[in-house]
C-alpha cells in the first residue's frame, strides 16, 4: 500500500511495502518519483520497503526561492541528506538514475545507515572528469539545462533518453518535464558548466560501501565506460549493461532493473 506525504519546504515521498530492509529511489533531471513506479511494482522487490522521493523543483516537492543555492548538486545533496535523516534508524540502499547518481555521490557526510548504492546511468564528476567529458561525442542535452524548450526539442531530448518504452511512457515524461520548475534546469545548467567542486568518485569511495554501476546497452547520452579510468571499485567487478535499454533503464526495462536491484540489495543486507 502506498502512502503519500506532502508538506511545504519538505520533499514529497511515496512508501510502498513494509519490509525489514529499505530501498530509497532518487530520480533524474526533470523527472519525478513516478519514474520508478514500474520498478517498484516488480515482484522481485516485494520483500523490501520502497521509498521514492521527489527532488526539489520536481513532482510535488517545493520550488526553491533560492534556486542559485538549492538547484545545484550540492544543494540537492543537502536536501536529500536532510530527507534521509528520517530513516537513519533503518538500513537502506540508495538507487539513483542520472542526476540522482550525482546527488547520491555528493552526499556529505555520507549516511551511516546506507549500506550500498546502485547508480544507473551514472554521472559522477571528479577533479579530472567534468559533465562534458562524460558525454558521448556530438551529443546535446541542452533541453535538460534550460528553462524553456520548443516541443520538438523536448521530444528529441526524451527520445535520446528512452530507447524501448512506448509513446505513453514518453508522453508522461514530457508532462512531468513541463511540470518541473524551469529555474531548476537553468541553475542546474549553470552549476554543471562550472569546474567540479567535489570529487564524487572519491566521496562515494570514502563511505566504504558497495557500489553497483549499470547502463543501458543502448545508452545514447553518457559514455558508459568512463568510470573505468577511475579507482571506483565496482560490485562484482563490472559495469552492468542491460539490453534493449537507453539512459532511462527504469523506463525501458523495469523488470531487469528490479532484478539487478534485488540481487544487489540481498548482497548489501546479508
Amino acid at each position: 500500500m502506498r502512502q503519500a506525504n506532502l508538506n511545504i519546504m519538505m520533499l514529497n515521498k511515496e512508501i510502498t511495502g513494509d519490509g525489514k530492509n529499505t530501498i530509497i529511489f532518487i530520480h533524474g533531471n526533470s523527472q519525478s518519483l513516478h519514474t520508478w513506479d514500474a520498478v517498484i511494482g516488480q515482484e522481485a522487490l516485494n520483500n523490501y520497503t520502497r521509498i521514492a522521493v521527489d527532488l526539489p523543483g520536481h513532482g510535488l516537492s517545493f520550488w526553491s526561492t533560492d534556486p542559485e543555492k538549492d538547484y545545484t548538486i550540492r544543494g540537492f545533496a543537502t536536501e536529500v541528506n536532510n530527507f534521509l535523516r528520517e530513516f537513519e534508524d533503518r538500513n537502506y540502499i540508495l538507487v539513483g538514475t542520472s542526476l540522482g547518481t550525482s546527488i547520491i555521490s555528493a552526499l556529505e557526510p555520507f549516511p551511516a545507515s546506507c549500506k550500498g548504492v546502485l547508480l544507473s546511468a551514472a554521472m559522477l564528476v571528479t577533479k579530472n572528469i567534468t559533465v562534458k567529458d562524460m558525454m558521448q561525442p556530438n551529443t546535446s542535452a541542452a533541453s535538460g539545462f534550460k528553462a524553456a524548450s520548443a516541443e520538438d526539442e523536448i521530444d528529441n531530448f526524451i527520445n535520446r533518453l528512452i530507447y524501448r518504452a512506448g509513446p505513453e511512457v514518453r508522453e508522461h515524461y514530457k508532462v512531468v518535464f513541463k511540470q518541473t520548475d524551469p529555474n531548476m534546469r537553468t541553475y542546474l545548467g549553470k552549476s554543471a558548466s562550472q569546474p567540479p567542486t567535489i570529487d564524487m568518485v572519491a566521496n562515494v569511495m570514502s563511505a566504504k560501501i558497495q557500489v553497483a554501476v549499470v547502463y543501458g546497452a543502448q545508452e545514447a547520452l553518457v559514455q558508459s565506460d568512463y568510470l573505468n579510468s577511475t579507482a571506483l571499485p565496482k560490485w562484482n567487478d563490472q559495469i552492468f549493461k542491460i539490453n534493449d535499454a537507453g539512459h532511462c533503464i527504469e523506463l525501458d526495462q523495469p523488470e531487469a532493473m528490479a532484478k539487478l536491484i534485488s540481487e544487489f540489495a540481498a548482497d548489501c543486507f546479508k
